[in-house]
């Protein structure tokens, strides 16, 4: 009976543990659930920037993903997609890749083979033993479980690009950074479902976007910093939008004590996503 018992316990705590493992992001109705407007929201959503490296860590990069995700699991995590001489597609922001690796050269008239042989350089520059990731790694990673926005670089072939993220059944888990409306209509044509993010420099820009042809649905507005009106106009079609606090003379790039109260701002004017270089630091600041 003794052993019965335990043999049950383990039974239980072992399905305990898949329970808290299991995927998340699995369908369409759980990945509205977090993108969908709301006017109710509590707390911004934040991006990553380039996966949220710190000064010793690498970007796009499985460490930094990783380490990311366990300090904000619901964090979105930005990755850059590049695609190979050999169209292999790989996680590096630059296409040269001197900044960011032990390499030189252009990474579009590399071969996998050549650009799998160099190591990431950290934010400061120092090399690693990291290896560039390829993006079906990345997403063997985090489909089902963490939430990507997926930057494909202009050039990157987005038809691949989308193949890659259904063969890794990653589809409910991302939305795509589209450079134009042609490629936001590109990726609709066969994904009408997908999340797709476009920018938005003009309120009434959805209107453009619905004149040639691309449905608001499942839309995320990208822009700079804006006013509280900018905001309610896309709020009244139901896009989110994004703000961004990363880059030179940007909130990211100073004390974080000092310009806590305006990330807050940001998103009391309306902001519905935060991307930023500091991830764990900004979500701290709306913790309940």
């Amino acid at each position: 009976m003794k052993k019965l018992l335990l043999v049950g316990s383990l039974l239980l705590n072992s399905v305990a543990v898949f329970a808290q493992k299991a995927p998340k992001y699995t369908t369409g109705k759980a990945l509205e659930a977090v993108f969908a407007y709301r006017p109710d929201r509590k707390i911004p959503l934040i991006l990553a920037h380039r996966g949220g490296p710190q000064a010793s860590e690498t970007e796009n990069s499985m460490a930094t993903f990783r380490h990311t995700y366990a300090q904000v699991p619901e964090a979105i995590l930005e990755m850059d997609v590049r695609m190979t001489k050999d169209s292999v597609l790989a996680m590096l922001h630059d296409d040269e890749i001197e900044r960011t690796t032990t390499g030189k050269g252009s990474l579009k008239a590399m071969t996998w083979a050549e650009l799998k042989a160099v190591f990431l350089r950290d934010l400061q520059g120092n090399p690693t033993r990291q290896r560039i990731p390829t993006f079906d790694e990345v997403l063997q990673w985090g489909a089902g479980r963490v939430l990507m926005a997926i930057d494909a670089k202009p050039g990157v072939d987005l038809r691949k690009v989308m193949k890659a993220i259904v063969d890794q059944k990653a589809l409910h888990s991302v939305f795509i950074i589209c450079y134009s409306t042609e490629d936001a209509l590109s990726v609709r044509k066969n994904y009408p479902d997908v999340w797709v993010a476009v920018g938005f420099n003009e309120a009434n820009h959805g209107e453009t976007l619905q004149k040639a042809g691309l449905s608001l649905r499942h839309l995320i507005g990208l822009s700079a910093r804006q006013n509280r009106e900018f905001y309610e106009r896309l709020h009244q079609d139901g896009i989110p939008c994004t703000v961004s606090t990363f880059g030179p003379g940007n909130l990211d790039e100073k004390p974080l004590a000092e310009v806590a109260n305006e990330y807050r701002t940001f998103f009391q004017t309306g902001a519905d996503i935060l991307t930023t270089d500091r991830p764990a630091e900004v979500r701290a600041l709306f913790a309940k």
